[in-house]
């Protein structure tokens, strides 16, 4: 009986043990486990540099594709306070290391190649898994983990900022160097040719946190260069939003930019709307990102987001479209007063509407981004399209990120993926009421004509999807 009692203890140590190291060895995403990190003396919590790698100064190697560069980090360095992690990985797993000379360990660090930057409800979950099926690829530990428009930023998203490094560490250093090209092979002036990728969908739209925080930053003089900086990252010719019939806040906005009146603040309600959104600040770190951003016929992917965002008791046509009705009147409240832009930005608003109407708006929030970055760096695609046609529609992905051309036996294997990520919940509450389909077309016209005007491309009025509908 004894010896059973002790083998009986001893095997549970051993497994113990054994999930100790598993759950250390495990790679992933960790959202309840955090320390409080200190607050500025102003009440403002602590949030990076705007310039982050700037302040950094670290230069990209030349012979990798992917933005990398080696950190020297030392063995007699200690924790510091404010380290919190907030994505556990286990560091040997996923970041490339070396002992050199001086006894430190150089580091290799990676940022994201491209952006998958939306929309919602988008197949953009299924579009980033076949991404990454690529063998060039290098897969992140999470798909969106929706750093630079929400976490980075801290309450209300997380408990508070989730620092750069962390952010870092998601993304695959050791795979991406796991692959180098023999000088028989080279086509290309990298080494390295693996990249890796954010799928965020929130990159797109949600850039309330940065302007709030771009706006402290101006109203208590923290750095009064940091409009400036921003509008370097810009082409000349649209170095800010055409202000002209905009709203009173846009236009005292623009001003600010020019006259540094910090101190009069453009609104009073949070969901401040500057001429500045989350490209600008990608841009001025990563400015030769790739940017996919994948549409979807507007009044569609708002009925899915809807079944997907909203409890499940409430789900009904007749709830959709009360729903609708008030936020299309909330909507036309605020443009009354202020420019499309504004209120598409605006937070208040956004928080106060029952479905996201805003997150169809695809021609406001990619105007901005085609502000900053180069027409060659941004593809826009139909989520229809990718539907009707998956395998071509990756091979104009891989060619926009500079991939090779997956072999017919490799398009084969990623084409007979599961869907990722799709929404069941239709089948059991049924499709919208007509009437409602009628309101949304109609609220919708205008700013697809916007988008297939911007793009040059009448495939995004969606005229021959909402022939079938």
């Amino acid at each position: 009986m004894a010896k059973i009692k002790y083998f009986l203890v001893t095997l549970t140590a051993l497994c113990f043990f054994l999930l100790v190291y598993l759950n250390w060895n495990t790679v992933k995403l960790q959202s309840s486990r955090f320390r409080p990190v200190p607050m500025h003396k102003e009440g403002f919590r602590m949030v990076e540099d705007i310039g982050i790698l700037k302040a950094l100064e670290v230069k990209f190697l030349p012979n990798f594709k992917n933005p990398c560069w080696y950190e020297v980090r030392r063995h007699n360095r200690q924790p510091h306070p404010q380290d919190v992690q907030h994505f556990q990985i286990v560091p040997s797993a996923m970041q490339h290391r070396y002992r050199s000379i001086n006894h430190a360990d150089e580091v290799l660090q990676c940022l994201p190649y491209f952006f998958l930057i939306g929309q919602p409800k988008c197949a953009t979950t299924d579009i980033f898994h076949r991404i990454n099926s690529h063998p060039d690829v290098a897969k992140p530990v999470v798909k969106g983990p929706n750093w630079w428009t929400r976490k980075r930023f801290g309450m209300p998203y997380v408990p508070q900022p989730v620092p750069l490094s962390e952010y870092i560490n998601l993304f695959n250093a050791s795979k991406i160097k796991g692959y180098k090209q023999t000088s028989g092979e080279l086509q290309d002036t990298w080494e390295y040719p693996r990249i890796t990728g954010d799928g965020s969908t929130s990159t797109l739209w949600d850039s309330a946190p940065t302007m709030d925080y771009l706006h402290h930053l101006m109203i208590t003089h923290k750095d009064t260069n940091i409009v400036q900086v921003l509008l370097q990252g810009r082409k000349e010719s649209n170095s800010v939003p055409n202000v002209r019939n905009s709203s009173k806040i846009d236009a005292i906005s623009y001003e600010h930019t020019h006259s540094h009146e910090w101190n009069q603040s453009p609104a009073p309600q949070r969901g401040i709307v500057l001429p500045f959104t989350v490209a600008d600040v990608i841009h001025l770190i990563l400015p030769k990102s790739r940017i996919i951003a994948v549409f979807r016929e507007p009044v569609s992917r708002l009925f899915s987001s809807y079944l997907f965002f909203t409890k499940k008791g409430d789900l009904s046509p007749r709830h959709f479209d009360e729903s609708v009705r008030t936020s299309i009147q909330k909507w036309n409240a605020c443009v009354r007063q202020y420019s499309d832009r504004t209120c598409a930005y605006n937070k208040t608003l956004q928080n106060a509407m029952g479905v996201r109407l805003y997150n169809g708006l695809y021609n406001i929030y990619i105007k901005d981004w085609l502000q900053v970055f180069p027409r060659e760096q941004v593809l826009v695609l139909r989520m229809e399209d990718y539907h009707n046609n998956i395998t071509k529609t990756l091979a104009s992905i891989y060619h926009h990120l500079g991939l090779r051309s997956a072999t017919p036996d490799k398009n084969k294997r990623i084409n007979i993926h599961k869907v990722y990520n799709k929404n069941m919940k239709k089948f059991l509450v049924g499709d919208m009421f007509g009437s409602t389909r009628k309101i949304l077309q109609e609220f919708y016209k205008p700013y697809n004509k916007d988008l297939a005007n911007l793009l040059n491309d009448p495939k995004f009025k969606w005229e021959d999807v909402s022939a079938t509908l």
